[in-house]
């Protein structure tokens, strides 16, 4: 069985008229824009409904179980070396939750995500906090730039908006709640739409290559729910 194409790395549309190139900084006047893709020229997989032993079928969709004071509290209890959000983690924790309820993202595992992919907001030569970016959106292996926001909730709002995405087939430019923010997201949206609606799916190729990426945002989550004891599913 032939792996599906990672979107974290160049795609070639089988057209030959059409390219998508991701992995393209928004934010660098130097990269021209490409065009969005032609409306079924890369036809989306279909959500699976896999899902790896062990980690819990959460959905991408749907409600946040934990407020924003409890994400807060968590990330609190587990300080960490080099941390160095670009504002303080109690708005970030909730412009997830808001962002979340308006696109209808469980903005609390968004939130977890962050945490891993920044590494509890400590982030990186190659994604500085003044990028804004919390979900390495357009920093594609082996690449050399990505994605920067104005500020941090655009940066959130990206995120929030790419999930969505992921987890919603069909969904068109025009169906999101604000106005798209990652020049990224305009670009892939007729290829990742629906293309992963479980929190499961999101590693070994997908969202993240990581192989072991979507049991890490799972064992990050319930020691999150944990901590504020609450029981989830």
């Amino acid at each position: 069985m032939t792996p599906r194409p990672s979107p974290r790395r160049a795609l070639v549309a089988a057209a030959s008229t059409v390219v998508v190139v991701l992995g393209t900084a928004a934010c660098d006047p130097r990269t021209p824009v490409l065009p969005a893709p032609v409306p079924g020229a890369i036809p989306a997989p279909a959500p699976s409904s896999a899902t790896a032993p062990g980690i819990a079928p959460w959905t991408i969709l749907g409600p946040s179980s934990l407020n924003a004071a409890q994400l807060t509290a968590w990330f609190n209890s587990r300080p960490r070396t080099g941390s160095r959000p670009p504002v303080p983690v109690a708005d970030l924790a909730r412009f997830y939750i808001e962002e979340g309820a308006r696109e209808g993202v469980a903005g609390d595992r968004a939130f977890v995500q962050a945490v891993l992919e920044t590494g509890w907001f400590s982030f990186s030569t190659r994604v500085p906090p003044t990028f804004h970016n919390f979900a390495g959106i357009g920093a594609v292996d082996g690449g050399t730039t990505a994605s920067s926001f104005p500020d941090a909730r655009s940066g959130v709002r990206a995120q929030i908006q790419h999930l969505r995405a992921y987890a919603t087939p069909g969904i068109r430019s025009t169906d999101f709640a604000s106005p798209i923010v990652a020049q990224r997201t305009r670009q892939v949206l007729g290829y990742i739409a629906g293309r992963a609606d479980l929190w499961s799916e999101m590693g070994d190729g997908n969202w993240a290559t990581d192989p072991q990426y979507a049991e890490k945002i799972d064992r990050l989550y319930r020691e999150a729910a944990a901590h504020a004891r609450v029981t989830v599913k």
